[in-house]
């Protein structure tokens, strides 16, 4: 069933005194908090619900045009299959600013889904390198698609802190050979493998 909420993004200052209408694909209540993208980037910033309806017609806008919500705030599991895999969506990479849901997903699941391209994960960088070459929701799995994962949060400027306690929410580990703390070391690392270019490129998959 799709509701139709009013947002307001407090954290904005430059939109923090508007309300937008969105699209919304789950139960919200007034006063939870989402993600949801924002601007002509689609960037995705966090937001209060501060109104539901279930009717297009209580809308103060034309519902054809309305963007969608990511997903609530909190929010890191998804099921695929059957099984349930990771996101990489909803961490901070700056002060108003989040990585993307729906983008890269990861986990031990394997198999064939509608919307969803599996990405075996059996070494980082050619796992990285297929990532470049896949359209919409792709999921790593192998034994190295945690480190991939953290590599391209890294990338987008995730602090090292905050995948680690994603991770631990996740049950995951990274393999112990993993060297790379911050987002420079793991340019370096990974230039070195793939290119300034991929890099560059990786950086922004998930902003």
């Amino acid at each position: 069933m799709v509701r139709y909420v009013a947002l307001c993004f407090a954290e904005d200052e430059n939109i923090a005194d508007r309300t937008y209408w969105y699209r919304c694909p789950f139960a919200v209540a007034a006063g939870e908090k989402v993600f949801a993208p924002v601007g002509p980037h689609d960037r995705i910033q966090r937001a209060e619900v501060v109104r539901v309806c279930e009717k297009e017609q209580d809308v103060s806008f034309d519902v054809r045009f309305l963007k969608r919500v990511a997903a609530k705030c909190g929010a890191f599991r998804r099921s695929v299959g059957g099984t349930i895999v990771f996101e990489t969506g909803g961490l901070a990479y700056d002060e108003k600013h989040f990585t993307r849901f729906g983008r890269v997903l990861f986990g031990t699941w394997e198999g064939a889904v509608g919307g969803v391209t599996p990405v075996a994960a059996q070494e980082e960088c050619a796992a990285l390198r297929t990532l470049l070459r896949t359209e919409g929701c792709a999921l790593l799995t192998g034994r190295a698609a945690a480190d991939a994962a953290a590599d391209l949060l890294l990338l987008a400027g995730v602090g090292e802190a905050d995948i680690r306690t994603r991770f631990q929410a996740c049950g995951t580990e990274r393999n112990t050979a993993y060297s790379a703390k911050s987002e420079q070391t793991a340019r370096e690392r990974l230039a070195a493998e793939l290119g300034d270019e991929d890099v560059a490129r990786l950086a922004n998959l998930l902003r």
